[in-house]
């Protein structure tokens, strides 16, 4: 490990710090630590230990699967060494590889948990719909060459809006306790040449919004009806809903607390 000078003494009082990330998915295996695997908890804790000279543990708002993406996710550490929070910004970037950012570092009270305090994720899921491929945008959307059927699509996702049981929804080996979830807002829209499916929620199960996008895109194409998707949300059965779409097209586009 690399020494860094400056470091204060461990016998100074703890401190809980909140950062707010970006990341690139694509070249980890998600959030979660796994033994002998690239993830986005794992660099973090690696850069946090070289600028801070001490092992750190970072608690974050979710775990993003592989190859999913992040415009703002949510940590906290409790370290003994004093930063100013532009330093501690700073120096974190500094160590981090060029595919994850600090935007910002931030005391908090002790009590500060990303995951348990109260907050609403916004995910979005992005499909790029024209007949030609985007190397700029490669690993960001999933590319559908005909046209997709947005109105019908934004009728559909509003049946998800409140509180319901998203059995049909939730991935194999979801760890969850129970699938009710409340989900206060869905739309889909189109922006020039992509569509755009945001939805705005309290919690998500395993692979939730990857499998309503999978579902939704074959509202999109006319391979379901309105009634059918409907009744996916009703029947309570994985099997009845479409396939889990690419990792590649989400994106946990901002994280909220309540003051």
């Amino acid at each position: 490990m690399s020494s860094v000078s400056g470091s204060s003494s461990t016998t100074e009082p703890s401190q809980r710090w909140r950062i707010d990330l970006e990341y690139d998915g694509r070249d980890f295996a998600g959030w979660q630590l796994q033994p002998g695997t690239a993830t986005i908890q794992g660099a973090i804790e690696d850069a946090l230990t070289h600028l801070l000279g001490q092992s750190v543990r970072v608690a974050g708002a979710g775990r993003t699967d592989a190859g999913v993406h992040a415009a703002k996710q949510v940590a906290s550490f409790v370290t003994t060494v004093e930063r100013p929070p532009e330093r501690m910004r700073g120096g974190l970037n500094r160590f981090l590889p060029s595919s994850i950012a600090c935007l910002s570092a931030q005391p908090v009270p002790l009590t500060f948990d990303p995951r348990r305090d109260p907050h609403v994720k916004t995910y979005r899921y992005t499909w790029l719909v024209r007949p030609s491929r985007s190397p700029l945008r490669e690993g960001r959307v999933w590319h559908e060459r005909r046209p997709l059927e947005v109105s019908t699509m934004h009728t559909a996702v509003q049946a998800i809006v409140g509180t319901h049981d998203f059995t049909s929804f939730r991935a194999v080996g979801c760890s969850a306790k129970h699938p009710i979830r409340t989900v206060p807002e869905a739309c889909v829209e189109a922006v020039g040449d992509e569509v755009r499916l945001e939805v705005r929620g309290t919690g998500f199960l395993r692979h939730m919004v990857r499998i309503l996008a999978g579902t939704l895109h074959e509202v999109g194409r006319g391979k379901r009806t309105l009634d059918e998707f409907v009744a996916v949300l009703e029947g309570k059965d994985r099997t009845q809903a479409g396939p889990t779409a690419p990792a590649s097209g989400l994106l946990l586009a901002d994280i909220t607390y309540d003051e």
